[in-house]
């Protein structure tokens, strides 16, 4: 593509962006307008960006600038600086808080020889820069783009529109060097292609397959933090299906990728996480979405009927759900005490035997709705008995 090509595009991305003037958080317009009256550089950068120019709902609007940390605390109000490796501040305004990230550089040879081993990477990671700087440093091209939206004026060094128009996810440099730098990335640019509808750039699919086994060096919060979102995308199904392609369950989740690997199996566990916006499973509630996840693992991969009682007491149970899934025990006990609660539900005559006070007991118990849900789920329970209980609740909470 030509310049004068690649201007005509930035333009078209510019007046989408200008269009949608309205979607964009009016905090976030203020909070760069406060810098930009300050004299500083400032814009919004990456996911709220990026989702804008495809058509998505942004989640949140993140801002860079060339504006210390310290600077930034004194020109925007309510402000605070936090993280100790990386420093950035956050602005609250109501219950939503917004990040301002200072544009970072890479360290050079000379300065990180001078630093102590111990803290090398403390110091690396805050050695402030220029926007060009920081575009290189970021993790996709999709990610790389800055939107000035008081000027309205787009920043693509990476030449992140291109790969937008062309609906590609590309890392910023060698994607084997990169994805060995952190091998979370390999997660994210599944799930970020899974969301986006975007095709996977082939070397940088190549290298996912190549070197999925670097995942195993990844802290195990960091990676069920990362799975678990794979959950809450749109086509979840197809979504898994992918990691299973590549390989990766294989590294992260040895018990799904077994499962997947019979057609039974993985067809009646789809089914259930189709399921879960059908029956109200609260994606966004990580214990409730876990607990739907055990679920449906365990009643595609099970003998029924699944007998809860044994599954506590017994050890590769427990420690598939510790080593394997990272589930806390807050969310086994969670899950445990929804799937014992279906009993009552259950037993509709013996409820209505009950006085007022035990009938409200039962409808007030904190693994109420979780219970109807998964009773739903594995169909335990009929949907005549949800609107049943559904009547009782309101019934009680009028």
């Amino acid at each position: 593509m030509t310049n004068a090509e690649f201007a005509r595009l930035k333009d078209y991305y510019t007046e989408k962006l200008v269009r949608q003037a309205n979607s964009i958080d009016h905090h976030a317009v203020q909070i760069v307008k406060k810098l930009k009256d300050s004299k500083f550089q400032a814009y919004l950068v990456g996911g709220g960006v990026r989702d804008l120019l495809v058509g998505l709902k942004p989640k949140d609007f993140d801002i860079a600038t060339n504006a210390s940390p310290q600077e930034v605390k004194k020109k925007v109000s309510n402000a605070f600086i936090i993280g100790r490796r990386f420093k950035l501040v956050h602005a609250r305004r109501g219950d939503a808080i917004y990040e301002i990230a200072t544009f970072r550089r890479a360290a050079t040879s000379e300065e990180l020889e001078t630093t102590g081993e111990e803290d090398r990477r403390l110091i690396e990671e805050n050695f402030f820069g220029n926007i060009e700087e920081d575009s290189f440093r970021r993790d996709f091209t999709v990610n790389s783009l800055y939107y000035d939206p008081i000027d309205n004026v787009i920043v693509d060094h990476c030449k992140g529109l291109l790969d937008i128009h062309g609906r590609v996810l590309r890392m910023i440099g060698p994607p084997r060097e990169r994805l060995i730098e952190d091998p979370i990335r390999m997660l994210r640019a599944v799930r970020l292609s899974q969301k986006l509808k975007f095709s996977i750039e082939p070397e940088l699919r190549l290298q996912l397959n190549l070197l999925k086994t670097e995942l195993r060096r990844a802290a195990a919060p960091r990676i069920r933090e990362e799975w678990i979102k794979f959950f809450r995308l749109p086509d979840a199904d197809q979504a898994l299906m992918e990691l299973f392609d590549l390989g990766i369950f294989e590294v992260i989740l040895p018990s799904f990728h077994k499962m997947f690997t019979h057609d039974d199996e993985r067809e009646h566990f789809l089914h259930y996480i189709r399921q879960f916006d059908y029956y109200g499973i609260n994606l966004s509630d990580t214990t409730e979405l876990m607990a739907a996840i055990l679920v449906s693992f365990l009643w595609s991969t099970e003998k029924h009927p699944v007998q809860i009682d044994k599954l506590v007491d017994n050890e590769k149970f427990l420690l598939f759900c510790r080593d394997e899934l990272g589930v806390f025990k807050a969310e086994v006990g969670a899950f445990v005490q929804a799937m014992h609660f279906i009993r009552p539900l259950q037993n509709i005559p013996s409820y209505k035997k009950r006085g007022e006070k035990r009938q409200r007991s039962l409808v007030s118990h904190t693994a109420f709705w979780l219970s109807l849900k998964l009773g739903l789920l594995t169909q335990q329970l009929s949907v005549a008995d949800y609107v049943f209980w559904e009547y009782e609740f309101d019934r009680f909470n009028q």
